[in-house]
């Protein structure tokens, strides 16, 4: 068996860079694992600002000396035992310092905002351990050492389009969840229009031989179709409305409205899936238990958030005409879908 002398085993550093990489491991599996947050700070709004520089400056400081570490182990001679412990040594504090700072961000200021700092940090911390592990079993300047230290400088330097508050933090996923949504529909409508069998070989970048019968859709799933549609227009529109409303109007004075941004937040997070859901079972060969099925539960998830909507903070009273209005459409498309199902059973397969 031959050894690879330029690896970080080689030369007295792989314990440092072992020991180091299951540290990571530990912190790692901490966050995710939801370890609560230190005690609230009553005066964090005051200090706000200087907090989120704070997190730059770490952010800058662990890239910094990640950086350092790779450089180390680019090209012989590789750094000894000392050199490697004083190095990874940095890389620890500048760790240590992101995590803590992490846990100083209180669940008050919104866990919409927090989970985003935690997906951050958990990024991070996970493209530094992917780079010592390289260093630790790789050769000196490999290809997988170059690309793991760029990823690890492309993860840092997302900082500065992380949100520093929690309306921040639910417009993006507003924005992320309505992109989606746009896309489904927007899919739906070309199969309609192109034909479902042509829209999948369309997606998959194949050909496909002539249709058959259970690749199109039959006259009683044409007709159907119309309300399926509108009930994802319906979705489209609301996230939309309430995307600009939240813009508005969206608060994080007070812990009610922080509340309430968080529950919003948690109702779009149930959208996406529940239209994925409804829209896959519009596909032919249609069964229509099913599409009655995914359409209710999309119905009754945007009754409810436009319930919730109503009664909020992100809503004034000129917004509550677009919610009734999205509230009538939804039942309107619902109860036609309802009673075309209804009245038609499944095919027989």
């Amino acid at each position: 068996m031959t050894t690879n002398m330029a690896s970080g085993e080689a030369h007295g550093g792989g314990n440092v860079l072992e020991n180091f990489k299951d540290n990571l491991d530990i912190v790692i599996t901490q966050i995710k694992d939801g370890e609560t947050e230190r005690e609230t700070d009553d005066d964090f709004e005051a200090k706000q600002s200087e907090y989120w520089t704070k997190v730059g400056s770490v952010f800058k400081s662990l890239s910094h000396e990640a950086t350092k570490l790779s450089l180390a182990f680019s090209s012989p001679p590789l750094p000894d035992q000392k050199t490697c412990k004083s190095l990874v040594e940095m890389c620890e504090r500048a760790t240590l310092g992101l995590v803590s700072l992490f846990y100083s961000l209180p669940k008050s200021q919104g866990l919409c905002l927090r989970k985003s700092l935690k997906l951050a940090v958990l990024s991070v911390l996970q493209d530094l351990q992917n780079l010592v592990h390289i260093l630790h079993n790789n050769g000196a300047g490999s290809p997988e050492q170059l690309q793991s230290t760029g990823i690890v400088w492309q993860d840092t330097d997302r900082f500065s389009k992380l949100p520093k508050d929690n309306k921040e933090a639910v417009l993006g996923l507003m924005k992320t969840a309505s992109e989606l949504v746009k896309d489904a529909l927007s899919e739906m409508q070309d199969a309609v229009e192109n034909g479902p069998a042509n829209d999948m070989a369309e997606v998959f970048g194949i050909e496909m031989d002539e249709p058959s019968n259970e690749d199109t859709w039959t006259e009683t799933d044409k007709t159907l179709l119309g309300p399926c549609l509108g009930l994802l227009k319906t979705t489209r529109s609301l996230l939309k409305k309430s995307r600009e409303s939240v813009s508005k109007w969206g608060s994080c004075h007070s812990a009610e409205h922080v509340s309430q941004l968080d529950d919003c937040a948690d109702f779009i997070g149930r959208l996406s899936p529940a239209v994925d859901e409804f829209a896959a079972s519009l596909y032919p060969p249609m069964r229509y238990s099913t599409v009655q099925e995914n359409a209710k539960d999309l119905y009754n998830l945007q009754r409810t958030i436009l319930i919730f909507l109503q009664k909020c903070h992100m809503c004034n009273e000129d917004d509550q005409k677009w919610v009734e209005f999205l509230m009538t459409a939804n039942q309107h498309n619902w109860e036609n879908i309802k009673q075309i199902t209804d009245t038609i059973p499944d095919p027989v397969t």
